[in-house]
């Protein structure tokens, strides 16, 4: 499959982050299936690969994360504000990451 690294990096990260609810794990697991392919670009291009898993793991915050109950009890949110607010801020925080880390990559 033809797909850019950075954005598989993002998107693994996203995927194992949000289906495990660890945003390290997400990291974590990212970062080993990602690393033999990390080795064929220069040192900036690995750079902005691990910007992207590390926007990706932040993306899909939901309640199988303990940040998410952190927020939520902190500000005394509902289950349904915590859901609206958090998950959206943090996708678009997400989003915002690759999109940076795309955006510098075609200067590198």
């Amino acid at each position: 499959m033809h797909i850019n690294v950075i954005v598989l990096g993002w998107l693994l990260a996203l995927l194992l982050s949000f289906s495990t609810g660890s945003a390290t794990a997400g990291i974590v697991a990212a970062t080993g299936i990602l690393a033999p392919l990390a080795q064929d670009g220069g040192s900036l291009h690995t750079s902005l690969l691990v910007v992207a898993v590390g926007a990706g793991s932040i993306g899909l915050n939901y309640v199988n994360h303990a940040g998410f109950w952190l927020v939520k009890e902190s500000f005394g949110m509902t289950l349904g504000q915590a859901t609206k607010s958090h998950t959206t801020i943090q996708t678009i925080v997400s989003v915002r990451g690759l999109l940076m880390a795309l955006l510098l990559s075609v200067f590198a």
